[in-house]
C-alpha cells in the first residue's frame, strides 16, 4: 500500500471515528438539575422540592442558614429523599424558624437515570410575603384531632385519616 492510499484510509477512519462519537453523543443530553422551589412554612419550618420526572429516583437537599458554605461538607442539614410524594420530591424541615432577610444557602443534587447532577450555590432570602402566607400541614398517620394554628391562635379542630 503506497502512502497516498494509506493517507486516505486514515481520513476515512478518522471521518468513521468521528461519526461514531457524534452519533453517540447525540443520544445523551446534558441533564439540567430542576430548579428547586423553597416554601417557608409559619410559624417555623420551611420545604425545599422540584417536580417529579420519569428517570429521577434520588433527590438530595444540602443547606444553611446565613452562612455561605465553604465546601461541600460544610452544612446544617444534608437529607437524600428517596421518594416522590404528590408529584415532588421534597425536603421537608419543621425545625427552623425563618426570619425576615434570613438566607437560606443551599445546594441539590438529582439522581437521573442512575447518575448524579448537582445544582451548586443556590439561595434563597426570606421576604415578608413569605411570612404572610398561612399553610398547614395536616401529616398525620391513624387517624388523630389535629389543631389548626394560624398567627399563634388555635382556630379549629379536624379530624385527618
Amino acid at each position: 500500500m503506497d502512502s497516498v492510499a494509506m493517507k486516505e484510509l486514515m481520513e476515512q477512519l478518522m471521518q468513521l471515528l468521528l461519526l461514531a462519537a457524534f452519533i453517540a453523543c447525540g443520544s445523551c443530553h446534558a441533564y439540567q438539575v430542576p430548579k428547586a422551589t423553597v416554601k417557608v412554612k409559619t410559624p417555623q419550618g420551611f420545604e425545599v422540592s422540584i417536580a417529579d420526572e420519569p428517570g429521577i429516583t434520588l433527590f438530595a437537599f444540602h443547606g444553611k442558614l446565613n452562612a455561605e458554605m465553604e465546601d461541600l461538607s460544610d452544612q446544617t442539614w444534608a437529607t437524600d429523599v428517596v421518594s416522590s410524594r404528590n408529584n415532588r420530591w421534597t425536603y421537608h424541615n419543621r425545625q427552623q424558624k425563618l426570619q425576615l432577610g434570613d438566607v437560606l444557602y443551599y445546594w441539590t443534587t438529582v439522581r437521573y437515570n442512575g447518575l448524579d447532577y448537582h445544582s451548586y450555590n443556590q439561595l434563597y432570602t426570606v421576604a415578608q410575603a413569605d411570612l404572610n402566607n398561612q399553610s398547614i400541614d395536616l401529616q398525620t398517620q391513624g387517624g388523630t384531632d389535629k389543631s389548626i394554628v394560624i398567627n399563634g391562635n388555635p382556630t379549629i379542630n379536624i379530624f385527618v385519616s
